[in-house]
């Protein structure tokens, strides 16, 4: 656990807790948790994060729930993120995306194989810019073919805007739900 002060409901400002009710309500959340807990203690950033966060996971306009649910899951995968691995990788099989790919990802190995060409498509492209941080052109061109630019584009932003709360879980540790295992290394 972080030395840093998580945000409770108990010592929440009534600022804090008016931009809380709006960030866990609209998660359906229980209460103060994850790294939005220690975000909160930069109001400002939470009152301007949190309208992002929700395009981009809800899937935008140009990229669907299952995709964005991809860039997630490899993302948080990626930073070793538990606390979000927890919340985000149950979405990637809800919205079509499978145990067995969720289990690859876990798992640092390339799902064996994919339920739909595009899934491979938007997999290699986001392998590509987090491990390699370049992308090679054949791959843009399929990950362009598969989604469009602009779902391209939300992909990045998702993988970025992921980074940042993957970021958050390793800097802060949030406590997790009870009974959730940590990722392996």
């Amino acid at each position: 656990m972080s030395i840093l002060t998580p945000v409770t409901a108990a010592t929440a400002t009534p600022e804090q807790a008016k931009i809380a009710d709006v960030l866990y309500g609209a998660r359906g959340s229980a209460g103060y948790s994850g790294p939005y807990s220690y975000f909160l203690n930069d109001t400002k950033l939470v009152d301007l994060a949190n309208p992002l966060g929700d395009y981009l996971r809800l899937g935008g306009a140009a990229l669907d729930r299952r995709y964005a649910s991809l860039a997630i899951v490899m993302a948080v995968r990626h930073w070793n993120a538990s606390y979000a691995w927890s919340v985000h990788s149950a979405n990637a099989v809800k919205f079509g995306l499978g145990q067995p790919f969720v289990d690859g990802v876990r798992d640092r190995k390339r799902p064996t194989s994919f339920a739909d060409p595009k899934d491979e498509a938007a997999y290699d492209y986001v392998s590509h810019l987090l491990a390699a941080k370049a992308i090679p052109a054949e791959v843009e061109r399929r990950a362009i073919a598969a989604l469009g630019e602009t779902g391209v584009i939300d992909l990045v932003a998702t993988v970025g805007f992921y980074t940042m709360i993957g970021m958050g879980c390793l800097a802060f540790d949030p406590q997790l739900p009870p009974g959730t295992p940590r990722l392996p290394e």
